[in-house]
């Protein structure tokens, strides 16, 4: 027993560790993520709006006939047709367990959160100027009509919900966080193409169920790469260059995107990023100018006092006394030294 109780004492502090390591956030963090999930929810909301929309345009089609009308799909000439709709819900559900689970475990969880919402929010954005602007009849002959409030109306499946396919939407996503963001190892990579698999399946299932046409899982395919692709351009330009929300996009210390990368690996990432170890922007010609007029080039003061203890306090070390940085920190307090040296002798090498 009292070894048990030794393993769960151990546990419940690695967890509370990595929580205050990994997950912890500033006000400015917090802000930003609430407004991402209003984002999120509010365009999810209004795509079911507008699939409502569609499903009622759709009737028009039916009544205009007087009977039913699917067109013509290549793929349903070779995959049969099945009535199991749960199966695609159930694929939603297989994609994410695993992408909570990467999430869980990654050393910059609030990052992978934020990218995963925006770029769905953005593709369901997408989603809500296509669905309801050309009405198709639907390929499922027994779905059924929203006859209700278009804004109160909340169900899956319906008629006229086509372009694109919301459920390989999500599939396509939850791949992609995967093939960004998974370990970079044999496990990461055979998980990576175990979750690809399943996205691939699932969208074949999308079409033997007829709960969309092809092109619809194709554009679904198009567009989800497209704009995860779109926000980690923004992001990497806006977010991790300018050393703005810190704690999500490096919790543990600037220029560390694993608890296992080494303080050399750090630094330089720091110097190709442009960033000073507080996450403050450096410009690399006002040090060139500086050195070429012969001034001690002006960097951002280190990391102060009381963040270098709380790192050190939140890594279990002890703090230094009067809170000076101690050798752990020698890769936190070089980068400004290192650069202006650099810059420094390059300038006298050419003149």
């Amino acid at each position: 027993m009292a070894r048990v109780g030794e393993l769960c004492q151990r546990a419940f502090g690695y967890v509370v560790r990595r929580i205050r390591r990994n997950w912890w956030l500033d006000r400015v963090c917090i802000i930003f993520l609430v407004c991402v999930v209003i984002v999120f929810g509010v365009s999810y909301y209004f795509m079911n709006v507008m699939a409502n929309v569609a499903s009622q345009r759709s009737k028009l089609i039916e009544d205009a006939l007087g009977h039913r009308l699917s067109l013509p799909d290549v793929f349903f000439l070779f995959i049969g047709h099945i009535k199991l709709l749960w199966m695609t819900d159930m694929f939603d559900a297989l994609m994410f367990i695993p992408t909570a689970v990467l999430i869980i475990t990654h050393d910059r969880p609030w990052r992978v959160v934020s990218r995963l919402l925006l770029s769905w929010g953005m593709a369901s954005i997408i989603r809500i100027t296509t669905v309801a602007i050309t009405s198709v009849p639907d390929p499922r002959p027994d779905c059924e009509y929203v006859e209700g409030n278009v804004f109160t109306t909340f169900t899956l499946h319906r008629c006229g919900d086509a372009i694109y396919s919301g459920h390989t939407l999500i599939f396509v996503v939850c791949s992609l966080v995967w093939s960004s963001f998974a370990p970079r190892n044999w496990l990461g990579r055979a998980l990576t193409a175990f979750v690809y698999g399943l996205a691939i399946a699932g969208s074949l299932i999308v079409i033997a169920n007829r709960a969309h046409y092809t092109i619809d899982v194709l554009l679904a395919w198009y567009i989800a790469p497209g704009s995860w692709y779109t926000v980690a351009w923004f992001w990497y330009w806006h977010v991790t260059k300018k050393g703005r929300l810190l704690k999500i996009e490096f919790p543990v210390e600037v220029g560390r995107h694993r608890d296992s990368d080494t303080e050399e690996k750090c630094q330089r990432r720091r110097v190709e990023l442009g960033l000073m170890p507080d996450g403050t922007p450096y410009d690399p010609v006002a040090l060139y100018l500086g050195a070429m007029h012969g001034r001690e080039p002006e960097l951002s003061p280190p990391v102060s006092a009381a963040r270098t203890t709380e790192k050190q306090e939140m890594d279990g070390a002890a703090p230094s006394a009067g809170g000076t940085p101690n050798a752990n920190d020698e890769c936190v307090l070089t980068i400004g030294e290192s650069s202006s040296q650099a810059f420094t002798e390059d300038f006298s090498s050419k003149h």
